[in-house]
C-alpha cells in the first residue's frame, strides 16, 4: 500500500477484497461501507509498526491503519494506540504473536422500533452500524474497548479474549478456543471456534452457531448459562437468542411468561421465532401482557392471516380449476392472497376462479363445481341430497357466487375452519396428528363452540406439558439459585 499519500478508494476496496489471509470477506465488506469506498474519492492510509511513529499522507487524518507488528509465535506484545490514530476507522493487524491492545471509544444512542399493526416480528432500529473495526491476525489476541461507540471485532486465527464496552458489537470469534466479554449494548457474537466462553453482559444479545440446531445438546446452567455441545462447543451466559444456519434459532428467556409467548411462534406459525420478533414479544410479556392477548395478536396477524388462506386458495385451485397440485403458480396464489389482505372475502376469491376462463374452459359440471366447493369449505364430499338441492338451485337460476356465499358462510365450513386450526395446532406445537386423538380433538371443538376463542385454545395446546417438552426452539434459564 501506498502510505505517503491518500489512497484511490477504489483501488482500496480492491486490495481489501483481494487479501483473504488478512481479511474476511465479510469483515473486507464492513470496511469499505464504513470507510464509504464506493462514494469516496480517496482515503488516508497509516502504516504502524506498532512502535514507531505512524506513517501517513501529511496533513491527513488516517481512517484505516494497516498494522505490521514485528514479535514471534506465542511471543506477548503490548501495543499502545497512539493519539495521532486514536479516530483512525479500521485497524488491520498482521503479526504472528500475541496482542494485547486498548482502545478507547467514546458513543452513539440505541433504539427498538414498535410492532406495526398486523405484524409479529418487529423491525430494529438499534443502531448497529460500526463506528471502528478491527481485525487481529494469527496470535492468541486480546482486544479491549471501552466507551460506548459501536464496535466490530474480527478475532480471525488464535485463541482471543475480546472484551467490549456498551456499544452494539459485532464480534467474530474466528477459529481458536475464544472468551468474548461484550458490554451493555445489542451484540451480535459470530462463533466458529473449538470451544468458546462468551459473556454477552446486559443487552439483548444474539450469539450465531454454525450448523443445524439438532447437531447441538443443550444443558441449562443456574446463572443465565447454557452449554452446547455437538458441531462447536460453547459456555453462553447472558445471551438472549441464539442463530443458526437456515433460518433455525433458539430464543433464551428467564421466565415461563416469556417462554409461552414465544412459543406461539412455533405453534401458530409453525416456525423459530425471528431476533426481532423475539426481542418484542418476550419484552411485552415481562412488562405484563397477559399471553392471550399476545396469541390474540399472533392471530390477527397478517403472516398467520396468509397462512391459513394459503391452504384454502390451494384447494380451490386443486377442487374447481381441477388442477395437479404439482401445477399450482405461486404468482397467481400470491395474487388471491393480496386480493384477500386487501379486504377480499373468500367468496369473492371463490367466484372469481369459478367464473375465470379456465374453469369456463374445463366446463365444469355443477355437480362437480359443488364438489369442489364441499371439499374447500368443508373439507368433504357432498352427500347425496345436499349436492342435488345445491344443482337443482343452481339449474334455476342461482349463480355460482351464490352457491359459494351460503356453503362458505355455513356453520359447517365455520367448523371446519376450527378443525383446521386444531390441527394445525397439533401439528406445529406437538409434533403429532390430531387424527390420532380424536376424542381430544373434538373436545377442543366443542370448548370453542362453548363461547372459547381461539387465542384460548392457542394458549391451551400451546402451553401444556406436552408442548413444553416438544417445542425445542424456546429455552428458559434462570439466574443464581
Amino acid at each position: 500500500m501506498q502510505y505517503d499519500q491518500p489512497y484511490s478508494a477504489s483501488e482500496l476496496k480492491g486490495s481489501l477484497a483481494n487479501n483473504p489471509t488478512l481479511l474476511s470477506s465479510t469483515t473486507a465488506a464492513a470496511i469499505s461501507t464504513l470507510l464509504a469506498l464506493d462514494t469516496a474519492e480517496s482515503v488516508s492510509v497509516a502504516s504502524w509498526d506498532g512502535v514507531s511513529a505512524p506513517v501517513s499522507p501529511e496533513g491527513t487524518t488516517p481512517a484505516l491503519v494497516s498494522a505490521t507488528i514485528a514479535g514471534a509465535a506465542g511471543q506477548n506484545v503490548a501495543v499502545a494506540i497512539p493519539a495521532e490514530l486514536s479516530t483512525a476507522q479500521a485497524f488491520v493487524f498482521d503479526s504472528d504473536a500475541n496482542l494485547v491492545v486498548s482502545f478507547n471509544t467514546p458513543a452513539p444512542v440505541a433504539t427498538f422500533a414498535a410492532l406495526a399493526e398486523g405484524d409479529v416480528s418487529a423491525s430494529a432500529t438499534t443502531d448497529s452500524t460500526p463506528d471502528i473495526i478491527v481485525t487481529t491476525d494469527a496470535g492468541d489476541d486480546t482486544l479491549i474497548f471501552t466507551g460506548d461507540r459501536n464496535v466490530y471485532v474480527d478475532g480471525r486465527e488464535g485463541n482471543d479474549t475480546i472484551i467490549t464496552a456498551a456499544g452494539n458489537d459485532t464480534i467474530y470469534g474466528g477459529a481458536g478456543n475464544n472468551v468474548i466479554l461484550s458490554g451493555a449494548g445489542n451484540d451480535e457474537i459470530f462463533l466458529a471456534g473449538t470451544a468458546d466462553v462468551v459473556d454477552a453482559g446486559e443487552g439483548y444479545d444474539v450469539v450465531h452457531l454454525g450448523g443445524s440446531r439438532q447437531d447441538y445438546d443443550f444443558t441449562v446452567g443456574n446463572n443465565f448459562n447454557v452449554n452446547l455441545t455437538g458441531t462447536q462447543t460453547a459456555s453462553i451466559t447472558h445471551a438472549e437468542f441464539l442463530s443458526f444456519d437456515n433460518n433455525e434459532s433458539v430464543a433464551l428467556v428467564d421466565s415461563e411468561a416469556e417462554a409461552a409467548a414465544l412459543r406461539l411462534f412455533q405453534g401458530l406459525l409453525g416456525r423459530d421465532a425471528d431476533k426481532d420478533g423475539a426481542q418484542l414479544w418476550a419484552a411485552q410479556a415481562e412488562a405484563g401482557v397477559s399471553t392471550t392477548a399476545i396469541a390474540q395478536e399472533f392471530l390477527n396477524s397478517s403472516e398467520y392471516t396468509v397462512v391459513s388462506n394459503e391452504a384454502f386458495v390451494e384447494s380451490l385451485y386443486t377442487q374447481i380449476l381441477q388442477r395437479d397440485t404439482t401445477n399450482i403458480d405461486e404468482a397467481g396464489v400470491q395474487s388471491w392472497l393480496n386480493t384477500l389482505a386487501a379486504g377480499g372475502t373468500r367468496t369473492d376469491v371463490v367466484s372469481a376462479i369459478a367464473t375465470s376462463q379456465e374453469a369456463i374452459s374445463n366446463d365444469q359440471s355443477n355437480g362437480s363445481y359443488v364438489q369442489g366447493l364441499y371439499q374447500s369449505a368443508l373439507g368433504r364430499g357432498a352427500e347425496a341430497d345436499g349436492l342435488n338441492n345445491w344443482v337443482s338451485q343452481l339449474v334455476n337460476g342461482a349463480s355460482r357466487t351464490e352457491v359459494a356465499a351460503t356453503i362458505l358462510n355455513s356453520a359447517e365450513a365455520g367448523q371446519k375452519i376450527n378443525s383446521d386450526f386444531i390441527d394445525s395446532l397439533y401439528t406445529n406445537a406437538l409434533g403429532r396428528s390430531a387424527t390420532e386423538d380424536a376424542a381430544s380433538k373434538a373436545g377442543w371443538i366443542d370448548f370453542i363452540a362453548q363461547g372459547h376463542t381461539l387465542a384460548d385454545v392457542a394458549i391451551a395446546i400451546v402451553g401444556s406439558e406436552e408442548a413444553t417438552n416438544t417445542i425445542d426452539n424456546v429455552i428458559v434459564i434462570h439466574g443464581q439459585v
